[in-house]
């Protein structure tokens, strides 16, 4: 291992702090959860897309270790994106050039886009099980890398945060857009509607051009993904078809997986068509939910639907974006932001079923007396209380002999917690 590429990737050793292009000002709303782990002995892994904030997330903990006193040098940061190395030859090195025993004195040490690491999970356990003052903060841009080698390996030694792209809210303060304005529909709905465009990618917020906002998303996040990203975990021989799933679900957002159809659409065997949505659930791209039942097994068995996981993949394949799509691309928001597991179809159909919760998305000018029916039905047959219809204008409680559906304009529902 070369010690001068330990020295580029942490300048804080002879700066004393953190290069400010790099851990940038504004901070995720998960990351005081994130710190809160700082000081435990556990594992701390980022997982998300691509391009969301893991790197800058794991920069901003390292400059708030430095601001609260903590010898820059105790500090050790490498990433695996483009350098080969194990984990073993990193430390080694450190060690070495830093003159650390590992037994004496707690070190932080972070490992940026660790699955491109071969062996990474054993080599973990090693050094966390040997070394008690070594922490170990790892990142990484997809969710596999975790599920499936740490399930054993790294069990009750890990726990995991996943970054997804900004929350509305998270794009409100990142603007700047005071906190007293967001109460005016006048004012929020516009940017509302910029947002639900442009999706949750923080670096695509300052460009104007249509033109350079795909190029981005495309090029930085989409396409390293799906062909190189999934490729190299499960070398797959038609990376392509990747795409293709990709863009009809992110054109077609919440359609039903029907493996079979699929199957005779593409020609391709159903079980491959069923492992290719998975990658792309398993990489953060695409969103599944179950239909409910009482049970969780019982919801993972029944038909699913599909959404892309931010608005933004919609737009980068949807060459002309149709008056009336406007409620599957808010109904995208909703799904994401409220990281769903459960839809509702018996008869009527329900968008969004959380902790037995009914949820209606119906981002149009006017609730019809028709559009309650599904929600009553819900809470009529599983004897629930509440409902809530998401609008575009409508705010207020509405009362049945069920119980109460509450309406909310979705930029104000988009606000909440």
């Amino acid at each position: 291992m070369e010690t001068n590429k330990l020295e580029e990737f942490n300048h804080w050793w002879i700066k004393r702090k953190v290069d400010t292009d790099l851990a940038l000002p504004f901070k995720r709303e998960i990351y005081q959860e994130i710190e809160k782990q700082m000081d435990k002995r556990f594992i701390i892994a980022l997982v998300g897309l691509r391009r969301i904030g893991k790197t800058t997330t794991v920069y901003q903990l390292i400059e708030e270790l430095i601001d609260s006193k903590i010898d820059p040098t105790d500090i050790l940061f490498f990433s695996f994106d483009e350098n080969r190395a194990t984990i073993g030859e990193i430390l080694d090195t450190y060690r070495e050039m830093q003159k650390k025993d590992f037994r004496e004195k707690k070190v932080y040490v972070f490992l940026d886009e660790i699955q491109k690491c071969t062996n990474w999970e054993n080599e973990i356990k090693k050094y966390y099980d040997l070394y008690p003052k070594l922490k170990f903060i790892i990142s990484g841009s997809e969710s596999l890398f975790i599920k499936r080698k740490t399930k054993e390996t790294l069990a009750g030694r890990i726990v995991e945060f996943i970054l997804m792209p900004f929350t509305f809210k998270e794009y409100l303060q990142f603007k700047n857009i005071k906190e007293e304005e967001w109460k005016y529909e006048t004012k929020m709905n516009p940017i509302f509607l910029t947002f639900a465009e442009r999706g949750g990618f923080p670096e695509t917020f300052s460009l104007e051009s249509e033109k350079d906002f795909k190029e981005y998303i495309r090029t930085l996040v989409v396409d390293k993904i799906v062909y190189k990203d999934i490729p190299r975990l499960f070398r797959l021989e038609d990376p392509e078809f990747l795409r293709v799933l990709l863009e009809l679900i992110a054109t077609n957002p919440g359609m039903y997986l029907d493996y079979q159809s699929l199957s005779k659409q593409f020609g391709k065997d159903r079980r491959v068509i069923k492992d290719y949505i998975s990658y792309l659930k398993e990489s953060f791209l695409i969103l599944i939910l179950g239909n409910y039942r009482k049970g969780s097994m019982a919801t993972l068995r029944k038909i699913k639907r599909a959404y892309p996981a931010d608005t933004s993949f919609i737009f980068m394949y949807k060459t002309k974006m149709e008056e009336g799509f406007y409620g599957r691309v808010v109904e995208t928001l909703v799904v994401n932001k409220m990281r769903a597991g459960a839809f509702w179809k018996n008869g009527h159909e329900i968008d969004i079923i959380a902790d037995d919760m009914p949820i209606e998305i119906k981002y149009q000018e006017k609730i019809r007396s028709e559009d309650y029916k599904p929600v009553l039905e819900f809470m009529r047959k599983f004897k629930k209380k509440e409902g809530i219809i998401i609008s575009k204008h409508e705010e207020g409680e509405i009362k049945f002999a069920e119980g109460t559906i509450t309406l909310i304009p979705a930029w104000k529902w988009m606000l909440r917690n």
